[in-house]
């Protein structure tokens, strides 16, 4: 498989991670008010979440955004 291929390499993909459960992968979406995505990422499983909202919201115009509580950062409520 793909996956085999790229260990047997060396390559490590960034987006996947290891953790006690396994590899996994975040998803991590930007959406508009209906859910039409508009901005994604996909870090490695381990990485947490508050950071990846930044990137996330950056430069997009909202009056609300709403937020999983994970996503709960004094630096991403003042901006």
């Amino acid at each position: 498989s793909a996956r085999c291929r790229r260990q047997e390499r060396g390559a490590e993909d960034p987006a996947i991670g290891r953790s006690r459960g396994g590899l996994s992968t975040k998803i991590h979406l930007a959406v508009r008010g209906l859910g039409c995505p508009v901005r994604f990422t996909l870090p490695a499983g381990q990485k947490g979440d508050a950071p990846q909202a930044a990137a996330l919201i950056e430069g997009l115009s909202a009056e609300v955004v709403m937020a999983d509580a994970a996503y709960d950062a004094d630096h991403l409520r003042q901006a």
